[in-house]
């Protein structure tokens, strides 16, 4: 063979490797919504190795199919084509560990003292009987139980009569109140064994006590914490490794169904130290994560080795963290709830009663600059525009400016907060559903706060005016009553209305000057969620480069009337460029 010719076959070879390498693994056709601001509508994309390769119009994709290799997806005229979503905040994972623990005791709303009693004897009997030591009950409502009537509150005493012996625990429904039995607050070494009081104040919250300085049983906030870490409960008997794993599958099932690609588990080891990140990590290593996960570890105001509870999250990070497992962020509470009197305000409640932050500003300052120099986002919960201002104060004296620390939930923040936020890189994730007041609402929250608190609680326009990057949140299953899935959500940031299930009513318009445009929501939960967590260059927009995570949906949402749009439905979802999840009642691609 002579050299021009080998020049050539060369040549010729060179082109077929190029041609080769350039054919895509999937390439799809449609309005495709791209959350990128260069090119926010497209026609078609093409993945390769679970990466965008190609983002323009029908034609220019064509060069990246190849027959045999190239799985072609028409979706034009059948809806739309976005990124993958992001829930900013949640409990998909504690919730559904929950609902699997084992011997755990479940109440629903419409249950009072009797009921519950009458239900923890039976558990208990039935725990003791199997050489069990706890139960952990979770559910009863605070507002039926403590406000609306006094006389369901369930003492010390009666929890001790139904008890056989076995330390009880029980949280009310929002997880930030907890009835406790004797036995629980000997274990944790509340009392001794003897019944004298050892201990009368945790930081943090409310360890009542009666006219003589004996425990009630009651507690609430980030002192039930104690006794679920000083030895009140024993979380093997409650989650263990089947529970846990679960709980992950099940969450994963409900995110991927609803176009969900990445979460933020906001409570990941309240029940047991290292339990789910083990359970996650084992999961990636398996193959079976088919979302992005990040996890929290949560400290307590009454913990005084702080550098020893971060250390401890470093080194959670460095073993259990993965390409898709992320526990790398602290979680801290800064208050409580406003329905329960313990959100930190400005303005005293309607009862006179004020609540103090949990933690110091200077001391938050301190945790947050130790944090972001090992590497770690701190991400806390903040309900009061007290709270809201202190931990923004904290975030300012103490971040690096690099590390997106975050602020979740805030309720009523100042004005003078927002320009805080934006100009000093702190991350926001709210609720974008959470204005919306159903009749329960209506007829308690004024009892505790002025009209313009309840009215203008939770704002989202004002994020947007001022340059604040806000992403959304569900805080799952926190305000049950509104949809969780992406769709819904957007409906109503948009026209700040929905029907409300429990009366089948449509629910009234609060703070309309707080909606927001469909292309904000979408924003929010797209690219903005990228954001919060430091990956916007990696995830939440389709554009070259980044991760192929998208979702096909039977609707355009921009071009359908806005009281349709929670009517939209994910035909399938794609997380790195594998389909993860595919509707049953869809054309299967």
């Amino acid at each position: 063979m002579n050299y021009p010719m080998k020049r050539l076959i060369f040549a010729i070879t060179i082109l077929l490797s190029i041609s080769c390498n350039k054919a895509a693994d999937t390439v799809v056709f449609g309005t495709i919504r791209t959350a990128d601001e260069d090119k926010p509508v497209v026609e078609a994309i093409a993945v390769k190795d679970g990466k965008f390769i190609y983002v323009g119009d029908k034609t220019g994709a064509g060069a990246y199919i190849k027959e045999g290799v190239t799985q072609v997806i028409d979706h034009e005229g059948k809806g739309m084509v976005m990124p993958g979503c992001f829930d900013g905040h949640a409990h998909y994972m504690m919730t559904i560990s929950l609902a699997n623990m084992k011997g755990g005791l479940l109440f629903v709303r419409e249950d009072g003292k009797a009921e519950i009693l009458k239900k923890v004897d039976a558990a208990t009997l039935e725990a003791a009987n199997a050489g069990k030591h706890c139960l952990m009950g979770f559910g009863w409502d605070y507002y039926s139980i403590m406000i609306a009537a006094p006389e369901n509150r369930i003492n010390i005493t009666e929890l001790d009569a139904v008890s056989h012996g076995v330390s009880v625990a029980l949280f009310d429904s929002g997880g930030h109140n907890m009835f406790c039995n004797s036995e629980c607050f000997r274990h944790c070494g509340i009392i001794d064994d003897n019944g004298n009081v050892l201990i009368t104040e945790i930081a943090g919250g409310l360890l009542e006590l009666d006219e003589k300085g004996f425990p009630t049983g009651f507690i609430n906030e980030r002192v039930t914490g104690y006794p679920m870490r000083m030895g009140g409960l024993v979380p093997d008997e409650i989650i263990d490794d089947e529970v846990a794993s679960i709980a992950l599958e099940k969450s994963q099932e409900l995110l991927l169904s609803t176009g969900y690609v990445s979460y933020m588990e906001g409570w990941s080891n309240a029940y047991h130290p290292s339990k789910f990140y083990e359970i996650a990590n084992n999961f990636d290593k398996e193959g079976r994560l088919k979302l992005l996960l990040s996890m929290s570890y949560e400290v307590e105001p009454w913990q005084k080795d702080m550098s020893k509870q971060i250390d401890y999250l470093v080194s959670i990070k460095e073993k259990y963290g993965t390409a898709h497992v992320r526990p790398q962020y602290l979680k801290v509470f800064m208050d409580g709830v406003v329905e329960a009197t313990t959100g930190s305000m400005y303005k005293p409640y309607k009862s006179g009663i004020v609540f103090n932050s949990h933690w110091p500003v200077d001391r938050l300052a301190d945790i947050t600059r130790e944090c972001n120099s090992k590497g770690i986002t701190v991400h806390t919960h903040t309900m009061g525009d007290k709270a809201i201002a202190e931990v923004t104060d904290a975030y300012i004296k103490g971040g690096d400016g690099v590390h997106r620390n975050c602020l979740v939930h805030l309720r009523n923040p100042r004005k003078e907060d927002f320009k805080r936020f934006a100009e000093n890189n702190i991350a926001c994730t709210a609720g974008m559903t959470w204005h919306i007041l159903d009749e329960l609402s209506l007829a308690v929250l004024p009892d505790y706060l002025d009209d313009d608190y309840v009215l203008h609680g939770y704002p989202i326009r004002s994020f947007f005016d001022a340059g604040v990057k806000v992403s959304s949140h569900t805080d799952y299953p926190a305000n049950g009553v509104c949809p969780q899935d992406p769709f819904g959500i957007m409906e109503i940031a948009v026209t700040g209305r929905m029907l409300d299930p429990s009366t089948g009513r449509m629910t009234p318009e609060f703070d309309t000057e707080e909606l927001i445009t469909l292309k904000q929501a979408f924003q929010a939960l797209t690219i903005n969620g990228a954001w919060q967590l430091g990956l916007e260059n990696e995830r939440g927009s389709i554009k070259i480069g980044k991760y192929a995570d998208f979702v096909l949906a039977d609707q355009d949402v921009f071009n359908c009337p806005v009281t349709d749009i929670h009517k939209t439905k994910v035909v399938s979802t794609w997380f790195e460029g594998e389909k993860v999840y595919q509707a049953a009642m869809a054309k299967a691609y």
